[in-house]
C-alpha cells in the first residue's frame, strides 16, 4: 500500500488563527503532512537490536517485501485502473509512444511481430516514465500547497495578533483621554 493510499490526516486551522465568519457555514479543514519516522521508533526493541521475540516484526514504517506487494493486488484493482492519480496521462503517453515507435520500426523494414513487439516495449516504458514523472509533480504540488496553507496561517495569526493589539491600543487611548477629561472635584 502506498502513502498515497492512506486518507490524510486532517486537522482544525492552527491556534491562534481566526475563527470562521458567521457566514461560513462548515470551516475549513487542512491536510497534514507528516515525514515518515524511522522504524526504530515503532517497536520497542530488545537487547540484540531486533523486535522483541527474536525475529523481525513488521511495523509501520517498514517497507512492504516484493511478494507482500504482489499479494496485495486485488482483481479489483485493474478493473479501477483509470481512476488512479495519473493513469490517463501515463497510457496517452505510452500509446502515443508505442503508435510512432512501432510504425517508425515497420516502416524501417522491421517485420510486423517485430514491430509489434517494440510498439509494445515503447507503451510500457512510456507509460512507466510519464506515470513516475506525472506522480513526482503530484509530490511536489502537495508539497508546496502544506508550505502555501502554513504561511496563510502564519499570516492569519499575525494579522489576528495585529489586530488585536491595534484594539489593546485604542482601547488604552481612549480610557486615558477618559481620565483626562474626568474633572478632579465633585459638586456633591
Amino acid at each position: 500500500m502506498s502513502q498515497n493510499d492512506h486518507p490524510p490526516n486532517l486537522r482544525a486551522p492552527p491556534p491562534g488563527a481566526t475563527s470562521p465568519p458567521s457566514h461560513v457555514q462548515k470551516p475549513q479543514i487542512y491536510e497534514v503532512f507528516h515525514s515518515p519516522k524511522p522504524a526504530d521508533d515503532a517497536k520497542p526493541h530488545g537487547d540484540n537490536g531486533e523486535a522483541q521475540g527474536g525475529q523481525q516484526q513488521p511495523g509501520p514504517h517498514t517497507r512492504p517485501t516484493f511478494t507482500e506487494g504482489i499479494q496485495s493486488i486485488k482483481s479489483d484493482d485493474f478493473l479501477a485502473v483509470h481512476k488512479m492519480p495519473c493513469a490517463r496521462e501515463g497510457f496517452l503517453t505510452g500509446i502515443g509512444a508505442g503508435a510512432v515507435i512501432g510504425a517508425g520500426r515497420f516502416v524501417l523494414g522491421a517485420g510486423i511481430p517485430k514491430a509489434a513487439n517494440w510498439a509494445f516495449g515503447s507503451f510500457l516504458l512510456g507509460s512507466i516514465i510519464q506515470w513516475e514523472y506525472c506522480q513526482a509533480q503530484r509530490m511536489k504540488e502537495r508539497a508546496a500547497m502544506a508550505r502555501v496553507v502554513e504561511v496563510i496561517d502564519k499570516k492569519q495569526a499575525e494579522k489576528k495578533a495585529k489586530i488585536e493589539q491595534a484594539m489593546r491600543l485604542r482601547e488604552e487611548a481612549e480610557e486615558k483621554a477618559r481620565q483626562a477629561n474626568k474633572r478632579w472635584y465633585k459638586f456633591w
